[in-house]
């Protein structure tokens, strides 16, 4: 099981990759939600928690996809993507259940993007 571990100071979070759905800035912090949804606020920018995700997971964090300026998410939890609301659910279908906005443009990429892997997946069988 690979973890995603974020320390500063005195303070250190570790956080199981399947566990984290995403995390979103706040201006120079970012909250880290995880699947129990629960949110830490972590005092890194969200391009240096992309970094660290990079450094840690390797090729197993490609499952993370930065959206945009203000998101990081975990895309085994996209549940729906409706461009038109310009909305983004996440979910696991157990209880782990978040709405989140992003730009139609961010919504239309990630569409084609999730359209791709299964394209990809169904050309393998």
């Amino acid at each position: 099981m690979s973890t995603i571990i974020i320390t500063k100071g005195t303070e250190l979070l570790r956080i199981p990759q399947e566990k984290l759905v995403y995390i979103s800035s706040e201006g120079n912090y970012s909250n880290v939600i995880t699947v129990d949804n629960r949110k830490r606020l972590v005092t890194y920018q969200l391009g240096q928690i992309e970094d660290m995700i990079g450094d840690q997971l390797g090729d197993t964090g490609s499952n993370f996809l930065r959206l945009g300026r203000s998101l990081i998410i975990n895309t085994d939890y996209i549940y729906v993507i409706d461009i038109a609301k310009q909305q983004l659910i996440l979910s696991d279908c157990c209880g782990c259940y978040h709405e989140l906005s992003a730009s139609r443009e961010v919504l239309i990429k990630l569409k084609a993007y999730i359209e791709s892997l299964r394209d990809y997946y169904n050309e393998q069988k």
